[in-house]
């Protein structure tokens, strides 16, 4: 399950890291957006066992994902550029206002040569 507002990192893990996360008593959870990614919550693992798994071979660091998944507003953490980051909605919020009827079109005929139509 995902924690609202939480900070996860996104990794690419052999099964020798699973298995040592997995001693560790830490278990990541798939990446719902990306197929063979895994989820760690920033606050599951500590600054030394991070250090740890980040420097093992079979380990791949991806992204940050920043989870938002209840409420309709939220406050990015202060390190979130938005400049180079990017927001993705999912969910099954309310539905918006309806937009305006579009209006008639307009044909050109037979074709309209050169001219404009």
């Amino acid at each position: 399950m995902l924690r609202n507002g939480g900070r996860y990192a996104s990794l690419l893990l052999g099964d020798g890291a699973l298995l040592w996360l997995a001693q560790q008593g830490i278990t990541p959870i798939s990446n719902p957006f990306r197929a063979n990614e895994y989820l760690i919550d920033e606050q599951q693992i500590s600054t030394i066992a991070w250090d740890m798994l980040v420097k093992r071979k079979d380990v791949v660091f991806c992204l940050i994902w920043f989870f938002v998944t209840a409420g309709p507003t939220t406050t990015l953490p202060s390190d979130f550029n938005v400049a180079s980051n990017q927001i993705n909605c999912i969910g099954n919020g309310a539905g918006g206002t309806g937009g305006q009827a579009g209006g008639a079109g307009s044909s050109c005929g037979g074709g309209c040569g050169g001219g404009s139509c």
